[in-house]
């Protein structure tokens, strides 16, 4: 009954937006942190050894919360397969960049805590 109504769109586009805008604002603070300190990217020194494959991946998940919330938000019926689209995006941005993102999170709050 909720599932496929407006609500239901309003709150996964709140609740998938602000997942994105997290990630993406978690990978800028890293990415910050290491241009000050010369730390690597999150996707390793030999992958990304300039960290701008680490801050398009930043901007592209805060756009996509972005988009998220307006997808959700305005009403575009007649464009049924631009909310698959998003979710696709989405999935997308989390399968390969949550990963590394938490990786070194945990990683940085384990020598925090050891030290």
């Amino acid at each position: 009954m909720f599932e496929g109504s407006r609500a239901f769109d309003i709150g996964w586009g709140l609740v998938t937006g602000t997942a994105c805008f997290a990630l993406g604002i978690a990978a800028l603070v890293l990415w910050i942190r290491a241009r000050r300190t010369g730390g690597t990217s999150v996707f390793g020194a030999a992958a990304d050894p300039g960290r701008g494959l680490q801050l398009a991946w930043s901007i592209l998940a805060m756009s996509m919360g972005g988009t998220n919330y307006g997808c959700r938000f305005i009403d575009h019926n007649y464009l049924a397969a631009v909310h698959e689209g998003f979710f696709a995006l989405t999935l997308l941005v989390f399968a390969l960049f949550a990963p590394p993102v938490l990786r070194t999170l945990r990683s940085g709050a384990a020598r925090r805590a050891a030290a």
